[in-house]
């Protein structure tokens, strides 16, 4: 069945002379694996579009019960190349598709991290984005709520003692049980975590409310959001349910050896 949907391309593979194989994470149906027949070549309408970063529309067959897709068509929306180049874009955009790799991997759809996704992808390409890394920790703590393992903010993990979000001293971001734990004599486990700053751990609480568009919180908020955002994909990771690229590797492993 011919079908539509906007997907970010989470990565690609040389298939054969002038094809490509694309894991891409989609808005209607999840991770798929899909094919681009003849996309290297560069007289291909396609080419250079299904390049790991970049957020397109593609029109593609889908069938059910298989593990591979052909595209048959698609436009570019959203590419870490669309404005001028930076380093600091292409960092958090490629941290960001390392992060979903890590943690989709099914064909069970998601809208609403799609939405949070491409809301995020728009801001990242807009030329005079503020804060990349800030909108990259966004995102993050989007994806951990929206899939089920938010950190507990409000109380402290170990104690259960009232968090205050003016707390300037920092505190302990445990993995398990996922949340923040005031420094102390418990926060000292063995349990896996990362030192937040105070100002990393306002940071924090200022964007837990922020569902929309994201609003600009001044440039001394760089450090602490790069901090943040390191320590949410180390969290991410570590709920990670899916080894990146397994299904993807299985499919080329049939296609190179000739079967179905």
């Amino acid at each position: 069945m011919l079908t539509r949907t906007k997907a970010l391309v989470l990565r690609e593979t040389k298939f054969r002379d002038q094809s490509k194989i694309c894991l891409v994470f989609t808005e209607h149906f999840g991770t798929l694996s899909v094919m681009l027949k003849g996309v290297r070549n560069p007289k291909n309408q396609m080419n250079g579009l299904f390049s790991t970063g970049n957020m397109v529309e593609m029109v593609f067959y889908r069938k059910n019960n298989r593990d591979l897709h052909l595209v048959r068509d698609a436009r570019l929306l959203y590419s870490p190349l669309s404005a001028a180049p930076d380093l600091e874009r292409f960092s958090a955009i490629y941290q960001l598709v390392a992060t979903l790799r890590e943690v989709t991997g099914s064909e069970d759809p998601h809208h609403l991290l799609f939405n949070a996704l491409e809301l995020t992808m728009e801001q990242l390409c807009h030329p005079e984005s503020p804060n990349y890394q800030l909108l990259l920790t966004w995102f993050l703590l989007r994806l951990t709520t929206l899939l089920g393992f938010e950190p507990g903010l409000d109380r402290c993990v170990l104690t259960g003692e009232h968090l205050d979000c003016g707390n300037t001293e920092g505190v302990w971001f445990l993995f398990d049980p996922g949340g923040i734990a005031l420094p102390g004599p418990g926060s000292r486990s063995g349990t896996e975590k990362r030192w937040l700053s105070g100002a990393a751990w306002g940071l924090l609480c200022s964007l837990r409310g922020q569902t929309g568009t994201l609003q600009p919180t001044g440039p001394q908020s760089r450090d602490a959001a790069s901090l943040l955002s390191e320590v949410l994909q180390d969290y991410c990771s570590s709920h990670a349910e899916h080894a990146p690229g397994k299904k993807n590797r299985q499919i080329l492993s049939r296609l190179t050896s000739g079967t179905e």
